[in-house]
């Protein structure tokens, strides 16, 4: 089966690699194909690139330990 999968659960399975969003893209990984789209991509990037610049914005004190940093 083919199966699209939402830009959101991408994002969460990066961020957080022992999430339930993380198990299921794997699971899907291994018993699925994924399609990804150019729209999915260019939003991942466009989520990545927001949440990079909020963290640059923040105290340093805040994101010292932050693993998108």
């Amino acid at each position: 089966m083919r199966i699209l999968v939402d830009t959101n659960i991408l994002f969460s399975a990066l961020v957080f690699p022992r999430s339930k969003p993380s198990r299921a893209l794997l699971y899907i990984a291994d018993n699925h194909e994924i399609v990804l789209c150019d729209r999915n991509i260019a939003e991942l990037r466009d989520i990545s690139d927001g949440k990079r610049q909020s963290i640059s914005r923040m105290p340093k004190c805040c994101w010292q330990r932050c693993p998108m940093s």
